[in-house]
């Protein structure tokens, strides 16, 4: 008994899939942030930690875009990671 129902089955994504949805969530948190230090009203330190983060973010686009095998997304990961600690270090700043 065959079905024209397309198949059910779901593949694991692969690790650079995976890699470009933390890209997006992060490209998300940045444009929240934006506004949040876009004024002249906040430390020009938590400005700075925005900028480092932008700058670790496109990074990792870069990186991530250019990449063709699995061990070339260690970069992309390392500059995310860059980027959520300056994205938490402007956080931190604007609390105070």
């Amino acid at each position: 008994m065959s079905s024209d129902a397309p198949s059910t089955r779901r593949f694991a994504p692969s690790p650079k899939e995976d890699l470009v949805h933390e890209i997006d969530r992060l490209g998300v948190e940045l444009d929240q942030a934006a506004g949040a230090t876009g004024s002249g009203r906040v430390p020009i330190s938590a400005r700075a930690d925005f900028l480092r983060a932008q700058a670790a973010h496109q990074r990792a686009v870069v990186i991530w875009t250019a990449a063709g095998a699995e061990h070339q997304l260690t970069a992309a990961r390392e500059a995310l990671e860059l980027c959520r600690d300056a994205l938490g270090s402007m956080r931190e700043r604007l609390r105070r």
